[in-house]
C-alpha cells in the first residue's frame, strides 16, 4: 500500500492529540436549534441561532485543541 497523505497522515500531527468533531457539533446545533425553533413558531431562526451557537463552540474547541 502507498504511504501518501489519503490513508490519515494529514488528519493528525503527532497521532497523541484527538481530533474534534466539530461537524457532529454543528449538526447537532442545527437539530436542536430547529426543535426550539418550533417550540417558538420559527424553525428557521432557531436552526440559524443553533448553528451559530455549535460554531462558537466548535471554534472554541478547535481553539483549545491547537
Amino acid at each position: 500500500m502507498p504511504s501518501g497523505l489519503a490513508y490519515g497522515a494529514a488528519m493528525q500531527r503527532d497521532g497523541s492529540k484527538a481530533l474534534y468533531a466539530g461537524g457532529l457539533l454543528l449538526f447537532i446545533g442545527f437539530l436542536a436549534g430547529s426543535a426550539a425553533g418550533i417550540a417558538y413558531d420559527e424553525p428557521s431562526l432557531g436552526a440559524i441561532l443553533g448553528v451559530a451557537a455549535a460554531a462558537v463552540v466548535a471554534l472554541l474547541l478547535w481553539l483549545r485543541a491547537r
